[in-house]
Protein backbone atom coordinates (compact mmCIF):
# COMPACT_ATOMS: atom_id res chain seq x y z
CA UNK A 1 0.00 0.00 0.00
CA UNK A 2 1.45 3.47 -0.72
CA UNK A 3 0.29 6.96 -2.09
CA UNK A 4 1.55 9.89 -3.69
CA UNK A 5 2.27 13.47 -2.18
CA UNK A 6 3.27 16.58 -3.77
CA UNK A 7 4.43 19.06 -1.44
CA UNK A 8 7.17 22.00 -0.87
CA UNK A 9 10.33 21.30 0.85
CA UNK A 10 11.86 24.37 2.05
CA UNK A 11 10.67 25.96 -2.00
CA UNK A 12 11.50 22.74 -3.75
CA UNK A 13 9.22 21.05 -5.27
CA UNK A 14 8.80 17.13 -4.35
CA UNK A 15 6.99 14.78 -5.67
CA UNK A 16 6.96 11.02 -3.70
CA UNK A 17 5.25 8.33 -5.05
CA UNK A 18 5.41 4.93 -3.41
CA UNK A 19 5.02 6.39 0.21
CA UNK A 20 3.79 3.88 2.76
CA UNK A 21 0.78 5.35 4.68
CA UNK A 22 2.32 4.99 7.83
CA UNK A 23 5.71 6.92 7.13
CA UNK A 24 5.89 9.94 9.40
CA UNK A 25 6.87 12.93 8.44
CA UNK A 26 10.15 12.93 10.52
CA UNK A 27 11.07 9.97 9.43
CA UNK A 28 10.57 11.27 5.62
CA UNK A 29 12.80 14.27 6.77
CA UNK A 30 15.48 12.39 7.91
CA UNK A 31 15.86 9.04 5.72
CA UNK A 32 14.60 10.34 2.73
CA UNK A 33 15.29 14.16 2.17
CA UNK A 34 18.39 14.08 4.36
CA UNK A 35 17.48 16.82 6.30
CA UNK A 36 18.62 15.92 9.43
CA UNK A 37 17.95 19.05 11.83
CA UNK A 38 14.82 18.01 13.04
CA UNK A 39 15.28 15.60 15.81
CA UNK A 40 13.17 12.46 17.14
CA UNK A 41 13.65 13.13 21.07
CA UNK A 42 10.52 11.42 22.40
CA UNK A 43 8.35 10.42 19.42
CA UNK A 44 5.29 11.19 21.30
CA UNK A 45 4.65 14.65 19.93
CA UNK A 46 6.09 15.79 23.44
CA UNK A 47 9.39 17.59 23.48
CA UNK A 48 9.36 19.37 20.41
CA UNK A 49 12.73 18.34 18.90
CA UNK A 50 10.90 17.46 15.76
CA UNK A 51 8.92 20.41 15.49
CA UNK A 52 8.23 21.92 11.77
CA UNK A 53 6.34 24.53 10.19
CA UNK A 54 3.30 23.27 7.99
CA UNK A 55 1.82 26.22 5.39
CA UNK A 56 -1.48 26.02 3.53
CA UNK A 57 -2.19 28.61 0.70
CA UNK A 58 -4.73 31.02 2.58
CA UNK A 59 -6.99 34.15 1.64
CA UNK A 60 -4.23 37.41 1.50
CA UNK A 61 -1.96 35.33 -1.10
CA UNK A 62 0.33 34.20 1.46
CA UNK A 63 0.41 31.08 3.66
CA UNK A 64 -0.54 30.12 7.18
CA UNK A 65 2.07 28.21 8.74
CA UNK A 66 1.40 25.93 11.73
CA UNK A 67 4.13 24.32 14.10
CA UNK A 68 3.62 20.73 14.17
CA UNK A 69 5.55 17.67 15.67
CA UNK A 70 6.75 15.85 12.19
CA UNK A 71 7.55 12.93 14.83
CA UNK A 72 3.81 12.04 14.80
CA UNK A 73 2.71 13.08 11.65
CA UNK A 74 1.86 11.18 8.88
CA UNK A 75 3.55 12.48 5.65
CA UNK A 76 1.09 11.31 3.16
CA UNK A 77 -1.52 13.99 4.86
CA UNK A 78 0.88 16.47 3.49
CA UNK A 79 -0.28 16.65 -0.31
CA UNK A 80 -0.44 20.37 -1.13
CA UNK A 81 1.38 21.67 2.04
CA UNK A 82 4.48 23.78 2.07
CA UNK A 83 6.91 22.39 4.35
CA UNK A 84 9.72 24.56 6.70
CA UNK A 85 12.20 23.15 8.52
CA UNK A 86 15.53 24.76 10.17
CA UNK A 87 17.21 24.34 7.09
CA UNK A 88 15.46 26.19 5.12
CA UNK A 89 15.37 29.60 6.93
CA UNK A 90 18.34 31.62 6.26
CA UNK A 91 18.77 32.89 2.43
CA UNK A 92 20.58 30.08 0.34
CA UNK A 93 22.07 33.17 -1.73
CA UNK A 94 23.25 35.73 0.54
CA UNK A 95 23.09 33.41 3.68
CA UNK A 96 20.85 35.87 5.61
CA UNK A 97 19.32 34.25 9.04
CA UNK A 98 15.94 34.55 10.01
CA UNK A 99 15.28 36.09 12.60
CA UNK A 100 14.35 32.99 14.81
CA UNK A 101 18.15 31.80 14.59
CA UNK A 102 19.84 35.48 14.29
CA UNK A 103 18.70 36.26 18.17
CA UNK A 104 19.00 32.63 19.23
CA UNK A 105 22.62 33.09 18.73
CA UNK A 106 22.75 36.56 19.95
CA UNK A 107 21.08 36.03 23.03
CA UNK A 108 23.21 32.28 23.76
CA UNK A 109 19.64 30.65 23.67
CA UNK A 110 21.76 27.31 21.52
CA UNK A 111 23.04 25.26 24.47
CA UNK A 112 24.19 21.35 23.17
CA UNK A 113 21.88 22.45 20.24
CA UNK A 114 19.85 18.83 20.10
CA UNK A 115 16.33 21.29 20.80
CA UNK A 116 17.66 24.01 19.10
CA UNK A 117 16.24 23.67 15.46
CA UNK A 118 12.59 22.93 17.03
CA UNK A 119 12.60 25.96 19.34
CA UNK A 120 13.38 28.05 16.33
CA UNK A 121 10.66 26.38 14.23
CA UNK A 122 8.58 27.59 16.60
CA UNK A 123 9.86 30.97 16.90
CA UNK A 124 9.81 31.36 13.31
CA UNK A 125 5.43 30.70 13.25
CA UNK A 126 5.36 32.84 16.19
CA UNK A 127 7.02 35.65 13.62
CA UNK A 128 4.95 35.04 10.88
CA UNK A 129 1.67 35.00 12.79
CA UNK A 130 2.72 38.26 14.01
CA UNK A 131 2.37 37.29 17.83
CA UNK A 132 3.34 40.05 20.44
CA UNK A 133 6.34 39.71 22.79
CA UNK A 134 4.36 39.06 25.73
CA UNK A 135 5.71 36.90 28.44
CA UNK A 136 2.53 34.68 28.59
CA UNK A 137 2.20 34.72 24.95
CA UNK A 138 6.24 33.55 24.17
CA UNK A 139 5.42 30.68 27.00
CA UNK A 140 2.68 29.33 25.06
CA UNK A 141 4.96 29.74 21.76
CA UNK A 142 7.34 27.35 23.52
CA UNK A 143 5.05 25.59 25.94
CA UNK A 144 5.56 22.44 23.22
CA UNK A 145 9.75 22.32 23.31
CA UNK A 146 11.50 20.99 26.16
CA UNK A 147 15.37 22.60 26.61
CA UNK A 148 17.37 19.63 28.49
CA UNK A 149 20.02 21.91 29.20
CA UNK A 150 16.97 23.90 31.74
CA UNK A 151 18.42 27.17 29.97
CA UNK A 152 14.90 28.58 29.13
CA UNK A 153 15.88 32.32 29.65
CA UNK A 154 17.72 33.23 26.75
CA UNK A 155 15.52 31.59 24.78
CA UNK A 156 12.54 33.17 25.99
CA UNK A 157 14.83 36.93 25.85
CA UNK A 158 15.40 35.54 22.34
CA UNK A 159 11.28 35.26 21.14
CA UNK A 160 11.02 38.79 22.80
CA UNK A 161 13.90 40.25 20.59
CA UNK A 162 12.24 38.32 17.31
CA UNK A 163 8.88 40.37 18.47
CA UNK A 164 10.28 43.42 19.00
CA UNK A 165 12.04 43.40 15.60
CA UNK A 166 8.51 43.20 13.47
CA UNK A 167 8.27 41.12 10.63
CA UNK A 168 10.62 39.68 8.72
CA UNK A 169 9.58 41.42 4.89
CA UNK A 170 12.25 39.24 3.25
CA UNK A 171 10.52 36.23 4.37
CA UNK A 172 7.49 38.26 3.05
CA UNK A 173 8.25 38.08 -0.60
CA UNK A 174 10.04 34.19 0.10
CA UNK A 175 6.60 32.87 1.08
CA UNK A 176 5.06 34.69 -1.99
CA UNK A 177 7.04 32.92 -4.27
CA UNK A 178 6.53 29.73 -2.23
CA UNK A 179 2.35 30.03 -3.20
CA UNK A 180 3.38 30.29 -6.64
CA UNK A 181 5.20 27.38 -6.99
CA UNK A 182 3.13 25.09 -5.11
CA UNK A 183 0.13 26.50 -7.62
CA UNK A 184 2.15 25.14 -10.29
CA UNK A 185 3.37 21.96 -8.49
CA UNK A 186 -0.42 21.15 -7.74
CA UNK A 187 -1.54 21.77 -11.19
CA UNK A 188 0.46 19.50 -13.16
CA UNK A 189 -1.05 16.36 -14.25
CA UNK A 190 -0.76 13.00 -12.49
CA UNK A 191 -1.42 9.51 -13.43
CA UNK A 192 -4.20 8.19 -10.99
CA UNK A 193 -2.51 6.09 -8.63
CA UNK A 194 -4.25 2.82 -7.94
CA UNK A 195 -6.31 2.11 -4.63
CA UNK A 196 -3.97 2.36 -1.93
CA UNK A 197 -4.37 1.76 2.28
CA UNK A 198 -4.76 5.44 2.04
CA UNK A 199 -7.63 7.72 0.80
CA UNK A 200 -8.39 11.57 1.18
CA UNK A 201 -11.73 12.12 0.39
CA UNK A 202 -13.20 15.75 -0.65
CA UNK A 203 -16.87 15.75 -0.31
CA UNK A 204 -18.93 13.91 2.73
CA UNK A 205 -20.85 11.59 -0.02
CA UNK A 206 -17.48 10.09 -0.83
CA UNK A 207 -16.14 9.48 3.03
CA UNK A 208 -20.14 7.78 3.61
CA UNK A 209 -18.76 5.33 0.57
CA UNK A 210 -15.33 4.54 2.00
CA UNK A 211 -16.35 4.30 5.34
CA UNK A 212 -19.37 1.26 4.06
CA UNK A 213 -16.38 0.20 1.73
CA UNK A 214 -13.59 -0.21 4.86
CA UNK A 215 -15.77 -0.32 7.93
CA UNK A 216 -12.48 -1.07 9.74
CA UNK A 217 -10.57 1.42 8.48
CA UNK A 218 -9.10 4.34 10.92
CA UNK A 219 -10.34 8.43 9.98
CA UNK A 220 -7.40 10.37 10.35
CA UNK A 221 -8.24 13.62 11.63
CA UNK A 222 -5.16 14.75 13.22
CA UNK A 223 -3.42 11.57 14.73
CA UNK A 224 -2.11 12.39 17.53
CA UNK A 225 -3.03 8.99 19.33
CA UNK A 226 -2.14 7.23 16.02
CA UNK A 227 0.73 8.46 15.65
CA UNK A 228 2.42 8.00 18.91
CA UNK A 229 1.28 4.02 17.93
CA UNK A 230 3.13 4.03 14.60
CA UNK A 231 6.33 5.85 15.95
CA UNK A 232 6.96 4.18 19.19
CA UNK A 233 6.01 0.83 18.31
CA UNK A 234 6.36 0.45 14.06
CA UNK A 235 2.98 -0.88 14.34
CA UNK A 236 0.66 -1.20 11.40
CA UNK A 237 -2.20 1.60 10.96
CA UNK A 238 -4.23 -0.33 8.41
CA UNK A 239 -6.30 1.51 5.64
CA UNK A 240 -6.45 5.23 6.57
CA UNK A 241 -8.86 7.90 5.62
CA UNK A 242 -8.05 11.48 5.82
CA UNK A 243 -10.29 14.04 7.01
CA UNK A 244 -8.09 16.76 5.96
CA UNK A 245 -10.13 17.47 2.67
CA UNK A 246 -13.34 18.01 4.13
CA UNK A 247 -14.15 21.72 5.27
CA UNK A 248 -17.78 20.12 6.68
CA UNK A 249 -15.61 18.58 9.17
CA UNK A 250 -13.23 21.53 9.97
CA UNK A 251 -15.62 24.52 10.84
CA UNK A 252 -17.19 26.06 13.81
CA UNK A 253 -20.95 27.21 13.69
CA UNK A 254 -22.74 28.98 16.18
CA UNK A 255 -26.88 28.94 15.80
CA UNK A 256 -30.01 28.44 18.04
CA UNK A 257 -28.18 28.45 21.19
CA UNK A 258 -25.60 25.68 20.04
CA UNK A 259 -22.08 25.42 19.22
CA UNK A 260 -21.95 23.36 16.37
CA UNK A 261 -18.25 21.65 15.93
CA UNK A 262 -16.85 20.03 12.76
CA UNK A 263 -15.20 16.63 14.28
CA UNK A 264 -12.35 17.55 12.45
CA UNK A 265 -11.94 20.88 13.76
CA UNK A 266 -8.41 20.74 15.54
CA UNK A 267 -8.20 22.16 19.07
CA UNK A 268 -6.06 25.69 17.92
CA UNK A 269 -9.04 26.17 15.46
CA UNK A 270 -11.92 25.70 17.85
CA UNK A 271 -9.97 28.00 20.78
CA UNK A 272 -11.45 31.66 20.05
CA UNK A 273 -14.96 30.07 19.90
CA UNK A 274 -14.37 27.71 22.64
CA UNK A 275 -12.48 30.86 24.67
CA UNK A 276 -15.62 33.72 24.19
CA UNK A 277 -18.59 30.94 25.22
CA UNK A 278 -16.93 28.27 27.85
CA UNK A 279 -13.50 30.16 29.01
CA UNK A 280 -13.31 27.31 31.71
CA UNK A 281 -13.08 24.90 28.92
CA UNK A 282 -10.73 26.81 26.99
CA UNK A 283 -8.36 27.06 29.51
CA UNK A 284 -8.48 23.05 29.56
CA UNK A 285 -7.51 22.53 25.76
CA UNK A 286 -4.59 24.98 26.98
CA UNK A 287 -3.32 22.21 28.90
CA UNK A 288 -4.05 19.33 26.82
CA UNK A 289 -1.02 19.79 24.60
CA UNK A 290 1.38 22.11 23.16
CA UNK A 291 0.28 24.51 20.03
CA UNK A 292 1.69 21.78 18.04
CA UNK A 293 -0.30 18.96 19.55
CA UNK A 294 -3.55 21.44 18.65
CA UNK A 295 -2.69 22.17 15.64
CA UNK A 296 -2.69 18.48 14.74
CA UNK A 297 -5.37 17.40 17.58
CA UNK A 298 -8.92 17.84 17.07
CA UNK A 299 -11.79 17.62 19.32
CA UNK A 300 -13.76 14.51 17.18
CA UNK A 301 -10.83 12.49 17.72
CA UNK A 302 -10.48 13.04 21.16
CA UNK A 303 -14.00 12.00 21.78
CA UNK A 304 -13.82 8.90 19.35
CA UNK A 305 -10.64 7.76 21.17
CA UNK A 306 -12.79 7.03 23.97
CA UNK A 307 -10.10 7.33 26.71
CA UNK A 308 -10.99 7.54 30.37
CA UNK A 309 -8.47 10.54 30.76
CA UNK A 310 -9.59 12.32 27.28
CA UNK A 311 -9.63 15.99 29.01
CA UNK A 312 -12.22 17.46 26.40
CA UNK A 313 -14.83 14.64 27.71
CA UNK A 314 -15.97 16.03 31.13
CA UNK A 315 -16.42 19.37 29.99
CA UNK A 316 -18.54 18.42 26.98
CA UNK A 317 -20.59 15.95 29.63
CA UNK A 318 -21.04 19.03 31.85
CA UNK A 319 -22.14 21.43 28.98
CA UNK A 320 -24.62 18.48 27.87
CA UNK A 321 -23.45 17.82 24.41
CA UNK A 322 -24.15 15.83 21.75
CA UNK A 323 -22.99 14.17 18.84
CA UNK A 324 -24.52 13.22 15.05
CA UNK A 325 -22.94 10.30 13.57
CA UNK A 326 -23.61 9.52 9.87
CA UNK A 327 -22.85 6.92 7.79
CA UNK A 328 -24.03 6.13 3.82
CA UNK A 329 -27.58 5.34 5.80
CA UNK A 330 -28.05 8.74 6.78
CA UNK A 331 -27.35 10.33 10.61
CA UNK A 332 -28.92 9.81 14.14
CA UNK A 333 -28.28 12.05 16.90
CA UNK A 334 -26.78 10.58 20.12
CA UNK A 335 -26.72 12.59 23.59
CA UNK A 336 -22.58 12.31 24.65
CA UNK A 337 -22.97 10.39 28.10
CA UNK A 338 -24.66 7.46 25.76
CA UNK A 339 -21.88 7.78 23.39
CA UNK A 340 -19.43 6.04 25.54
CA UNK A 341 -20.13 2.41 26.40
CA UNK A 342 -16.97 0.91 27.81
CA UNK A 343 -13.39 1.14 27.88
CA UNK A 344 -12.41 2.70 24.96
CA UNK A 345 -15.94 1.74 23.50
CA UNK A 346 -18.75 3.73 21.83
CA UNK A 347 -21.79 3.58 19.99
CA UNK A 348 -20.08 3.92 16.57
CA UNK A 349 -21.12 1.08 14.34
CA UNK A 350 -19.60 -0.07 11.62
CA UNK A 351 -19.02 2.46 8.60
CA UNK A 352 -20.21 5.31 10.57
CA UNK A 353 -18.50 8.18 11.76
CA UNK A 354 -18.90 11.23 14.20
CA UNK A 355 -19.77 14.26 11.72
CA UNK A 356 -20.51 17.17 14.02
CA UNK A 357 -20.61 17.81 18.16
CA UNK A 358 -23.77 19.96 19.40
CA UNK A 359 -23.04 21.93 22.45
CA UNK A 360 -25.02 24.20 23.96
CA UNK A 361 -24.14 27.46 25.12
CA UNK A 362 -24.39 28.83 28.47
CA UNK A 363 -27.45 30.81 29.59
CA UNK A 364 -28.11 33.55 32.68
CA UNK A 365 -27.26 32.18 35.78
CA UNK A 366 -24.67 29.75 34.37
CA UNK A 367 -21.92 28.85 36.20
CA UNK A 368 -19.01 26.58 34.08
CA UNK A 369 -15.68 25.56 35.99
CA UNK A 370 -13.46 22.81 34.66
CA UNK A 371 -10.21 21.30 36.59
CA UNK A 372 -7.80 18.71 35.48
CA UNK A 373 -5.01 17.20 37.91
CA UNK A 374 -1.90 15.87 36.46
CA UNK A 375 1.86 15.80 37.61
CA UNK A 376 2.73 18.08 35.00
CA UNK A 377 0.50 21.75 34.73
CA UNK A 378 1.23 21.81 31.07
CA UNK A 379 1.12 18.64 28.64
CA UNK A 380 0.43 15.91 30.66
CA UNK A 381 -2.22 13.60 30.95
CA UNK A 382 -5.04 13.75 33.59
CA UNK A 383 -4.97 11.81 36.87
CA UNK A 384 -8.77 13.12 37.68
CA UNK A 385 -10.73 16.00 35.47
CA UNK A 386 -13.82 17.25 36.58
CA UNK A 387 -16.21 19.97 34.63
CA UNK A 388 -19.26 21.37 36.40
CA UNK A 389 -22.37 23.28 35.10
CA UNK A 390 -24.05 25.13 38.00
CA UNK A 391 -27.18 27.06 37.14
CA UNK A 392 -28.23 29.32 39.91
CA UNK A 393 -31.66 31.58 40.91
CA UNK A 394 -31.45 33.69 43.21
CA UNK A 395 -28.95 32.10 45.06
CA UNK A 396 -29.70 28.29 44.84
CA UNK A 397 -29.04 25.40 42.44
CA UNK A 398 -32.11 25.15 40.26
CA UNK A 399 -29.68 22.05 37.46
CA UNK A 400 -26.77 20.62 37.66
CA UNK A 401 -24.53 18.59 35.72
CA UNK A 402 -21.25 17.02 37.10
CA UNK A 403 -18.67 15.15 35.30
CA UNK A 404 -15.40 13.60 35.44
CA UNK A 405 -12.68 12.16 34.02
CA UNK A 406 -10.04 9.68 35.41
CA UNK A 407 -12.16 7.91 37.77
CA UNK A 408 -13.94 5.23 35.89
CA UNK A 409 -13.82 3.08 32.50
CA UNK A 410 -15.00 5.73 30.63
CA UNK A 411 -15.75 9.50 31.31
CA UNK A 412 -18.80 9.77 33.95
CA UNK A 413 -21.43 12.24 34.37
CA UNK A 414 -23.08 11.62 38.11
CA UNK A 415 -26.67 12.12 38.54
CA UNK A 416 -27.00 11.26 42.47
CA UNK A 417 -24.63 14.07 42.98
CA UNK A 418 -26.68 16.35 40.74
CA UNK A 419 -30.20 15.35 42.57
CA UNK A 420 -28.19 16.22 45.68
CA UNK A 421 -27.24 19.46 44.55
CA UNK A 422 -30.38 20.80 43.43
CA UNK A 423 -32.16 22.92 45.66
CA UNK A 424 -28.67 24.16 48.05
CA UNK A 425 -26.89 26.97 48.05
CA UNK A 426 -24.03 25.61 47.91
CA UNK A 427 -23.14 25.81 51.25
CA UNK A 428 -20.42 23.71 52.93
CA UNK A 429 -22.78 21.15 54.35
CA UNK A 430 -24.20 20.59 50.97
CA UNK A 431 -20.82 19.97 49.17
CA UNK A 432 -19.72 17.60 51.97
CA UNK A 433 -22.89 15.29 51.65
CA UNK A 434 -21.94 15.64 48.36
CA UNK A 435 -18.42 14.29 48.14
CA UNK A 436 -19.52 11.88 50.06
CA UNK A 437 -20.97 9.98 47.07
CA UNK A 438 -17.96 10.31 45.32
CA UNK A 439 -16.44 6.93 46.64
CA UNK A 440 -20.02 5.10 46.26
CA UNK A 441 -19.73 6.58 42.42
CA UNK A 442 -16.40 5.59 41.93
CA UNK A 443 -13.84 3.14 42.41
CA UNK A 444 -10.72 3.99 40.38
CA UNK A 445 -7.58 2.00 39.84
CA UNK A 446 -4.23 3.04 41.18
CA UNK A 447 -1.63 3.41 38.57
CA UNK A 448 1.58 5.48 38.39
CA UNK A 449 -0.31 8.19 38.10
CA UNK A 450 -1.94 7.94 41.08
CA UNK A 451 -3.60 5.90 43.39
CA UNK A 452 -7.62 5.38 43.79
CA UNK A 453 -7.33 7.24 47.05
CA UNK A 454 -5.79 10.01 45.79
CA UNK A 455 -8.13 10.41 42.71
CA UNK A 456 -11.06 10.36 45.69
CA UNK A 457 -9.68 12.97 47.71
CA UNK A 458 -8.97 14.37 43.87
CA UNK A 459 -12.40 14.43 42.97
CA UNK A 460 -13.73 15.82 46.34
CA UNK A 461 -11.41 18.66 46.65
CA UNK A 462 -12.29 19.70 42.93
CA UNK A 463 -15.81 19.71 43.88
CA UNK A 464 -15.04 21.71 46.79
CA UNK A 465 -12.97 24.20 44.49
CA UNK A 466 -16.13 24.19 42.56
CA UNK A 467 -17.82 26.02 45.55
CA UNK A 468 -15.71 28.30 46.56
CA UNK A 469 -14.85 29.98 43.37
CA UNK A 470 -18.52 30.56 42.76
CA UNK A 471 -19.84 32.02 45.95
CA UNK A 472 -16.61 33.38 46.46
CA UNK A 473 -14.61 34.06 43.22
CA UNK A 474 -12.08 36.69 44.43
CA UNK A 475 -12.03 36.68 48.50
CA UNK A 476 -10.10 33.52 50.12
CA UNK A 477 -12.71 31.50 52.23
CA UNK A 478 -11.40 29.42 55.31
CA UNK A 479 -9.24 25.82 54.73
CA UNK A 480 -11.94 23.40 54.15
CA UNK A 481 -10.96 19.57 55.37
CA UNK A 482 -13.17 16.36 53.79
Amino acid sequence: MSVTIRFLLNGEPRIWRDVEPSRTLLQHLRLYERTPASKEGCAEGDCGACTVAIGRPNEKGGLTFKAVNSCILFAADLDGAAVVTAEGLADPESGTEHPAQRTMVELHGSQCGFCTPGFVMSMFVHERAGLSGETDTIHETLSGNLCRCTGYRPIVEAVGAMAAGGRDERFDAIERAWVERLQELMAEQMSVDAPSGFHAPGTLEELDTLTATYPQAKLLAGGTDLGVVVAKHAADPGTLISLRNLPALQRVVIRDGVMEIGSATTYEAALPFIQKSYPAFAGMIRRIGSRQVRNLGTIGGNICNASPIGDSAPCLLALGASVILRSANGERTVSLEDFFIGYRKTTLEPGEYLKTIHVPLLEAGDHFHAYKLSKRYDQDISTVSAAFRIRLHEGRVTEARIAFGGMAATPMRVQAMEELLVGTKLETAAIKRIAALVGESFNPLTDFRGSSDYRLKGAQGLLKRMQLEIISPETPTEIWSL
